[in-house]
Parts: structure tokens; sequence; C-alpha cells
């Protein structure tokens, strides 16, 4: 349960083996490459030059785009199995070659063009059903015109013209006609913003009555299809039912597409993982004959790598050096975190607030007892925490989630049991109380607040103590005992003081624990006076981590929460029982049941997330501040997709 052991790999072999030799690293999925070119001293590389083709990954990762995009397109038409399938389904495992094999013979070129000639021809069908609906409602709002505008164009006495108004100005345009007398009109259409005109008047008038018109922006039709607007209609009807059939054809062709969509999905896998190797090729260099390779890599993957390359390469092909760790690398050094089943859930937990650098300790299984008390008291209801052991349980074993969700799962699995426990402790179920009870979180509310403060009290002086032996093991002894063991003894003296004097009317106690404070508080100013090179500064840094008192104060009071959110999400519980108690019986046992289950499950979800939100929070500020700083970063080793396959001996399973 500590930071995984790393050291420094260094492979160097004969060009015609370097494909071969990247591959290896590659499967193994643990060596992270280092940039030689970058940390390597000039003199050293004069012999040497980097030698990257950007023209094969430019290739190489264009491909992979357009096979991202393929599947991302196809995603909404082949036939996919539903999320339960999917879910009871377990990943196939490939092994590196057997993948190359299966992509290589499956014409990716080809099933991409197949890909691109279909959408092209969607798009297309779109584009005229388009086409249509914008015709189909020309046509609609034109239909009661029964004749075609040209038959009336060659009248010698008569002009008949067909256009439309905006609808604001059509009132206007009927009282000018009307004022006019010698213009005969009928109303073709009205919509919301134009009303459509059919106008029959002397020739010897068109010319009045074309001033008449321009004042009201009268535009004329203009109708270019061959029959009248019901007959278009119809064959414009036909023709979108021929296009969406056509279309419908296309996308029941495509839901078939399995096996294409199946060969896409590998081929991405193995784009990504020539794409990488390629990149890969930029961070190691070359000479006229040889190629040179570095990297970090844990201790117990090193005879696993170096069997790989040489079942690849062949022995002897491959000179592999493996050296420890120097303490001035440590800074540069990736981190690999080692803990058993139970305490690796957790992990997600240290990682969202900073990976420990390669010479502090791993704060996973010191801080996963207190994230489960913690956890515990604030959700603290024995029907929640079956509830979520039941869930989770049935989730693990019908399902194969794996990675990170399967983690997330075995984490609230493994905080199931901590809120049965302190829901017996606290004696609730769903806010019921029960008979048996330590502590009732209706009652007693203060014992509770103290509790929670004997806990955060607990946990201070746990990270002190912890500060202390790191820090000790570094070789900072004088800060090992100014930040550490000098506070935890000053906090030990702080509550002899109070027990002696306010709880048990001890005096010796009480001469203890204030012997304890006094001796420490100057003790701080002497050992930082000693350990600084100027004296005077040493006793003002000595007295500034003295003010550091008032920090703890509020350290202690934020574990308060523990009390607060515990008696609130039990209240609240008790309150939507108390709600529904108030329904008739008829009612209660009726829609009752509906209201009570949604309102229940209301608080559930409140009650989770803020314990997790503020169990998080106590282990950052007021935890992993006495002794952690972190500020590492995790191994990023030249690895494969794993997207939609496992690969052998990767399997997260």
């Amino acid at each position: 349960m500590a930071i995984a052991k790393m050291k420094k790999l260094t492979l160097l072999a004969e060009h015609s083996n370097k494909e071969a030799v990247l591959k290896s690293v590659q499967e193994m999925q643990s060596l992270e490459i280092i940039p030689l070119a970058d940390v390597l001293e000039e003199s050293l590389l004069s012999e040497f030059e980097t030698n990257v083709s950007s023209d094969v990954a430019s290739d190489s990762q264009s491909k992979l785009q357009d096979i991202e995009y393929a599947i991302n397109y196809l995603k909404d038409y082949v036939d996919q199995p539903g999320l339960i399938e999917r879910l009871k389904t377990k990943r196939d495992v490939f092994t590196l070659k057997e993948l190359e094999s299966h992509v290589e013979t499956a014409d990716v070129e080809g099933l991409l063009e197949k890909v691109s000639q279909k959408e092209k021809h969607l798009n297309e069908l779109d584009e005229r059903l388009k086409g249509l609906k914008q015709e189909e409602e020309f046509l609609r709002k034109w239909r009661a015109l029964s004749f075609m505008p040209e038959e009336v164009s060659d009248f010698r006495l008569m002009d008949v013209l067909v256009g439309t108004v905006d609808k604001e100005q059509s009132d206007s345009l009927v009282q000018s006609l009307r004022e006019n007398g010698k213009v005969y009109y009928d109303e073709v259409y009205r919509r919301s913003d134009e009303v459509a005109y059919l106008l029959i008047l002397p020739k010897t008038e068109k010319k009045h009555f074309d001033e008449l018109i321009a004042q009201y922006s009268y535009r004329e039709l203009t109708y270019s299809h061959e029959l009248l607007p019901e007959d278009e209609l119809y064959r414009n009807l036909t023709g979108q039912k021929e296009v969406r059939d056509e279309k419908s054809s296309l996308i029941s062709d495509m839901r078939k597409w399995t096996r294409l969509y199946r060969d896409l999905e590998l081929a991405e896998e193995y784009f990504y993982n020539i794409s990488e190797r390629e990149k890969a090729h930029a961070l190691l260099i070359d000479s006229p004959h040889l190629f040179l390779l570095s990297g970090w890599i844990e201790e117990e993957k090193v005879d696993s790598l170096k069997a790989n390359i040489e079942s690849s390469t062949g022995e002897s092909e491959v000179a592999v050096l493996s050296d420890d760790i120097l303490m001035k690398e440590y800074n540069d050094v990736p981190v690999v975190l080692k803990n058993n089943k139970l305490v690796r859930p957790f992990e997600m937990i240290t990682e969202m607030f900073s990976y420990p650098k390669y010479n502090e300790v791993d704060p996973t299984p010191l801080m996963m007892p207190f994230f489960m008390v913690f956890f515990g008291m604030m959700a603290a209801d024995l029907g929640y925490g079956l509830l979520l052991f039941g869930v989770t349980l049935f989730a693990l074993k019908a399902f194969n989630i794996e990675g990170s969700m399967g983690n997330f799962l075995k984490f609230l699995y493994t905080l199931s049991f901590p809120t049965m426990a302190f829901g017996l402790f606290f004696g609730s179920f769903f806010g019921i109380e029960l008979p048996i009870q330590v502590f009732s979180l209706q009652d007693d509310v203060l014992e509770i607040m103290a509790f929670s403060v004997v806990l955060g009290l607990i946990q201070l002086l746990y990270g002190l103590v912890l500060n202390g032996i790191i820090k000790g093991k570094q070789g900072q002894r004088a800060s090992s005992y100014v930040d550490g063991y000098a506070w935890f003894l000053m906090l030990i003296g702080f509550i002899l003081w109070v027990a002696g004097a306010m709880l048990l009317n001890i005096p010796l106690l009480t001469q203890v624990g204030i012997g304890l404070v006094v001796l420490n508080a100057v003790g701080i100013l002497v050992v930082s006076a000693i350990s600084s090179s100027n004296k005077a500064l040493g006793i003002g840094l000595g007295a500034y981590n003295l003010y550091g008192i008032s920090g703890y104060v509020g350290d202690i009071v934020s574990y308060t929460r523990l009390m607060a959110l515990a008696v609130a999400s039990a209240n609240i519980a008790m309150a939507f029982n108390m709600i529904i108690g108030f329904l008739p019986p008829i009612a209660r046992f009726t829609v009752g049941v509906l209201i009570i289950i949604a309102l229940q499950a209301l608080n559930i979800a409140l009650t989770f997330l803020s314990a997790y939100v503020h169990t998080s929070r106590l282990q950052y500020v007021e935890f992993f501040g006495k002794f952690f700083e972190g500020g590492g970063r995790p191994l990023t080793p030249l690895k494969m997709l794993e997207k939609h396959v496992w690969m052998e001996d990767n399997n997260n399973g």
C-alpha cells in the first residue's frame, strides 16, 4: 500500500528492430518514454539525431480522424445493443497481432468509401426533401388558384394580375381599390404575414393602377410550374413520398452494417496504436545504425517488458539497462499508486486532489478509514445504506462494468457498510427511529457534535504525527518537530487542559496540559531559531507558526459538519414521513406511496451527494493539509486505445 518503486529503463537496438521494440513496449503498456533530446546534454547528442516522419504521422492521424468520423456518423443508423445488453456483454480480448491481422484484411479504405457514399446519398436526399418541402409550402398557399397566370397574359382589354402584399398593408390596399371602383379584386389566401389577391382591371387603368399599388409593396406572382398548383401539389407530395421511401431503404440497409461498424471500431484501435507509436518516434534519438529509447517503468514490470521485447526481436538483439531513480530526478518521476482491492477504489479521491510526488507517501490508505467513517456518519441511515448496498452489489454482479465506472461502483459499495453501521448507531431507518440506538439524531444533538469534534481531533492528531514521521524520514528534522510533533503535543496539551479544568476538575491534569502547551510553544521558537541561519528571522518564523493556532480552531469547528449533515438528512426524512402521515388512510396507501418514494429518493440523492462532497473537503483541507503536499503526476505509458476491446494481458476486469 504505497507508491510503486520505479526504474529508469534505457533500450539500445538497431533500426531494423525499432518498430518491433515499440510494438512490444506498447503491448505491455507500462513504459513512459522520455523525450531524450530534451534531457541529454548537447555533447552526447552530437552522434544522434531525432527522427520522425511528419508525413507518415500526418497520414495516420488523418486516417484515424476519418475512422472516428465514420463511427460517429454510423452510430445513429447501425443497430446498437441496448444499455442492459451492453452492460452484460464482456469486451472481446485481442492480442496486438490478432488486431493488426484483422484490420489489415478488412479493407478500411473500402469501408470508409462505402460510408462516404451513403452519407453523400443521404445528404442529397435530404436536400431534395428540403426543396420539396419549400415547394409544398408555396403550392399549398396558391392551391386555390384555378388558372395558369400565362393563360391570361394576352387579354386585349383587361389585365389579370396575381400577387401579394404584406398583411399590415392589405386593408389600405382594399380601401384604395374600392375608392378606384374600376378594379375587381378577390382574396386568394391569407397568412399571418401576407395576403394574396387576384386583380382584374381595364388596360386603360394600368398606368394609374401601377402608381396606386407601388406604395403598398405589391409583389406579382412568379409561377414557373407546368401544372396548376393543385396538380403540382399532388406531384410534389408523391415526390416527397418517393424520397422518404428511398431514404428509409438506405437507412434500413445501413442498420444491418453491424459487421462493418465493428470493423471500423477495430480499425480505430489499430490506427490509434499506430499514431501513438509514431508519436513515440519523436521521443527517441537515432544514430546512423542504432536508436536509443529511455523511459520510466515500475520495477516489478521490468523483467516482463524485457521478456516481451526478446520474444519479438530475439535474444541479444536489444540492450536493456535499468537504473535506480536518483534523488535529483524525484520531481520528474511519474507515480503509480499500488493498493489492495479494498483501498484501490479510494484512489479516485487522491487523484482528484493531486498525485503524491515520488518521495512522498500515498495518502489513500491513510485517508480511507476516515473517509468511510465520515461518509457513514453523514449519511447515517440503515435503510439508505441497505439500498446503496443492494443496488451496487446487483450492478457489480449482474453487469460487466469495467474501468473507472466499475471502480466508482466498488467505492459506493464499500461506503454502504459504514452507512448501515451508523444507521444502527443512530437508530434511523428511512427516517424512522429504531428502538435501539446509541445516540438519537433528535435528542442527542450536543453529544453527536462532541463526538464529531472528537473524530476530527483524532484525524488532525494523526495527520500531525504523519507529518513528523514523513519529514523525519526525508531528513527534515527541524520541520518534523516544528510542523508535526510540536503541534501534536500542543493539541494534546490543550485537550488535557480543557479536560482537567472544565470536564474532570483534576488540577494535575490541567497543569500537565498547560506544561505541554508552553513547553512546545517555546520549543517551536527555539528550534526555528536554531535551524535558521538568521536567528531573528527564525524566531519570527516560529512566532508566525504559533499564530497558526487560529487555523486549528477553524479546522476543529469544520468537523461539526458531521453532526449537522447527519441531523439534517435524518430530520428531512422524518419530515417527509410526517407529511405522508397527515394524509387520509386511503390516500396514504395509494398516492402517498408514490409521493414518499419520490421524496425519499430526493433526500437519498442529496444525502449521498452532500456526504461525498463534505467528506472529500475534510480530507483535502483539514487532513491532507497537515502532511501531504502533492504535485506529482501519473505514469503515462505508451499504450493502446482499448476503447472497444481489451488487449491481451491488459484486461481491466
